[in-house]
């Protein structure tokens, strides 16, 4: 009997020793499925999909509900809010929106509180990598921060199918990586001699601020086909109106602005771009957001304007059957 007691014993260790072996392979798979690369190169991992997740800023939030993903948030910045064409369009994709009942752990524009966003007991926060501090202390708080940088094409789609990893909606986000590097491949163009030149001035008026090459908008414009007025490799310079008039550009461009933030300066009059009115805006600002995979309708805005042969009605057919893809639902706009 001390014998068949004692083999037992080591059946039973055995059989105990199996049991955590597999759950350990389990627990380790499922960790490597909820496993993405942030735009620092840090890899963040959560052992099962997020299901409370605290948004920083719109575009990201954007990208949530492109994901088909708003149930899982519980707090977004404050700006949605108070951006008309942002809060009227998420308003019809969640009553959570429209009636203004998600916290909002942000004040204005970047400035995040850092222990109202842990009081709604995030398990993931998303944000852009320039928000540096409170990246810091969030995940000095065992607070996993999945940070995002929309430098590029590439960085927008890479950020976006590690934010489907993340909330558990990595099929979705592929369906809308694969339609947009599609459509992206359909677009390019040979090289133009005489393409057009165009001026992006950064958004909120800020006319004197523009993208040079290599930055997200430069890609852009040359997707659309023309190409981009700032010769400065660099990806925020400010400039002068001499410099404007050196450059001379055959557009200007404006997101989110209004045409008089360019018509009313009078440094500014002169140039052959504004007496011959071709000063565009972007309106409403929503559907070209160029921080999103939206940087395809972006681009496909700035190719009408440049080439005529690209029609007004194509530009719609093509924006209403994007936004159906992007967000998965008709007759959104």
């Amino acid at each position: 009997m001390k014998v068949n007691h004692k083999l037992f014993g080591v059946a039973a260790l055995f059989f105990i020793g199996v049991l955590q072996a597999c759950n350990h392979a389990s627990n380790k798979e499922l960790l490597q499925s909820f496993s993405a690369i942030d735009s620092r190169g840090k890899v963040i991992s959560l052992p099962q999909e997020a299901k409370r997740v605290v948004v920083l800023f719109p575009s990201l939030l954007d990208e949530l509900y492109m994901l088909q993903a708003g149930d899982c948030i519980v707090g977004i910045p404050q700006q949605v809010y108070q951006m008309e064409d942002t809060y009227a369009f998420l308003s019809k994709l969640d009553k959570r929106i429209a009636e203004k009942t998600i916290a909002t752990p942000t004040y204005g524009g970047q400035s995040n509180n850092v222990e109202s966003i842990v009081a709604l007991q995030p398990d993931l926060v998303i944000t852009f990598n320039t928000d540096q501090d409170n990246i810091q202390q969030l995940e000095d708080l065992g607070i996993p921060v999945y940070s995002c940088s929309s430098a590029d094409d590439e960085r927008i789609l890479a950020e976006l199918l590690g934010m489907g990893i993340l909330v558990g909606k990595k099929e979705r986000a592929q369906e809308i990586v694969t339609y947009v590097e599609a459509e992206v491949e359909r677009m390019r163009v040979p090289e133009i001699d005489d393409a057009k030149s165009v001026y992006y001035a950064w958004s909120k008026g800020r006319v004197m601020s523009t993208s040079g090459k290599g930055s997200l908008i430069d890609m852009a414009i040359r997707l659309s086909g023309a190409e981009n007025a700032c010769p400065l490799s660099m990806e925020a310079p400010n400039i002068s109106a001499e410099t404007m008039y050196k450059w001379n550009p055959d557009l200007i461009i404006l997101w989110n602005s209004k045409l008089s933030d360019v018509y009313d300066l009078k440094e500014l009059a002169d140039l052959p771009a504004v007496k011959n009115k071709q000063v565009y805006v972007m309106s409403p600002s929503f559907p070209f957001d160029p921080h999103t995979v939206k940087f395809l309708l972006f681009a496909k805005q700035v190719r009408h304007w440049c080439f005529p042969v690209y029609t007004e009605e194509q530009l719609n057919q093509e924006t209403e059957e994007a936004f159906e893809i992007m967000y998965g639902k008709e007759g959104l706009l």
